[in-house]
């Protein structure tokens, strides 16, 4: 019997220097709006394209599909924080980026190619910073973030032994790997 991972997503992951400038937002935005979950600083992505639940060996061909995709150099600028009042949570994103939705398309036309179903909603670039907002945040003013893009990975979503949520990277039955790396 084949080994089904049940949560997973291709997403890119900040640089250093953006992942340390994306935490403190999600910090400042925490004590902004008391009771508030702020994202986890090794959590911190852009979801490209959700797939949900894959048997193992397909989440390795994807893996490996992914790591042929070449990113030409290119900065994101994330400088507007908005609001999925459905969802509860606080983002932050940036006009719309030729680059980031060309991205997230490509990903898409991988998927499409090895036939592996993907939640089609249209791609809308951002990052969760915060959840479990009630209500319309207080946004308090930040400086842009600049994100220098990377390739996209298959990510894995799971619970710890605490219950956090935690995303990995990397491909299925192979080794973890934080977003640290």
């Amino acid at each position: 019997m084949t080994a089904v991972i049940p949560r997973c997503f291709v997403a890119l992951w900040p640089d250093a220097v953006a992942r340390g400038a994306l935490a403190a937002l999600a910090r400042e935005l925490h004590a902004a709006n008391p009771g508030v979950q702020p994202v986890a600083a090794d959590n911190l992505h852009c979801t490209l394209a959700f797939v949900g639940a894959l048997a193992t060996p397909r989440a390795a061909v994807l893996a490996r599909r992914l790591r042929r995709i070449v990113v030409p150099p290119h900065v994101w600028r994330l400088d507007r924080l908005g609001w999925f009042a459905g969802a509860r949570v606080l983002w932050i994103g940036g006009a719309d980026d030729a680059h980031v939705a060309a991205l997230a398309q490509e990903v898409r036309t991988v998927l499409d190619e090895a036939g592996i179903a993907y939640d089609r909603k249209p791609f809308a670039a951002h990052v969760t910073l915060a959840r479990g907002l009630r209500e319309s945040p207080a946004r308090p003013a930040f400086a842009p973030v600049p994100w220098t893009l990377a390739a996209p990975e298959l990510a894995i979503s799971e619970r710890d032994a605490s219950g956090a949520l935690r995303y990995r990277r990397g491909s299925a039955g192979g080794p973890a790997r934080s977003p640290r790396e």
